[in-house]
C-alpha cells in the first residue's frame, strides 16, 4: 500500500463541511422563507403565506414596528422606511451579516444542515 503523500494527509484532517458543495437553487429550496423569517425575525408576528409586517428593521435603528416587511412565500424583504430592499433569504443573510455570496451560502447551509 502507498503511503500518504503531505497533501493526501492535508485534505484528511480538514472537517468534511469545506468539501461540501454549495448548491444555489438546493439551499434556497431546502429552507423555507416562513420558517428563515421566524427564526431571524423572532419578536415578528409572522402569520400567513404572503406579504407580512416584520416588525422592526435590522439594518437601520428602527422605531416604528411594521415599516419593515417580509414576503414569507418568495423570501423577499422590503423596508419602507430606510427603504432597503432584497430578494430572497441569501440577500437577506448577506446583508445582515455583511457577508458576500459565497459565505452567505455556507452559513446558511451550516445553520439549516443542508447538504448539497
Amino acid at each position: 500500500m502507498k503511503a500518504c503523500n503531505k497533501k493526501t494527509a492535508d485534505y484528511a484532517t480538514r472537517p468534511a463541511a469545506q468539501f461540501k458543495k454549495l448548491n444555489v437553487n438546493c439551499i434556497k429550496n431546502s429552507i423555507e422563507p416562513i420558517d428563515f423569517y421566524r427564526h431571524e425575525l423572532s419578536n415578528a408576528p409572522l402569520k400567513k403565506p404572503g406579504w407580512n409586517g416584520g416588525g422592526l428593521c435590522p439594518f437601520h435603528a428602527d422605531n416604528k414596528p411594521g415599516s419593515f416587511g417580509v414576503n414569507l412565500t418568495t423570501g423577499a424583504y422590503k423596508c419602507f422606511s430606510c427603504g432597503v430592499a432584497g430578494g430572497d433569504i441569501i440577500a437577506f443573510t448577506m446583508a445582515v451579516y455583511g457577508l458576500d455570496f459565497i459565505n452567505a451560502l455556507k452559513q446558511l447551509a451550516d445553520e439549516w444542515g443542508v447538504a448539497c
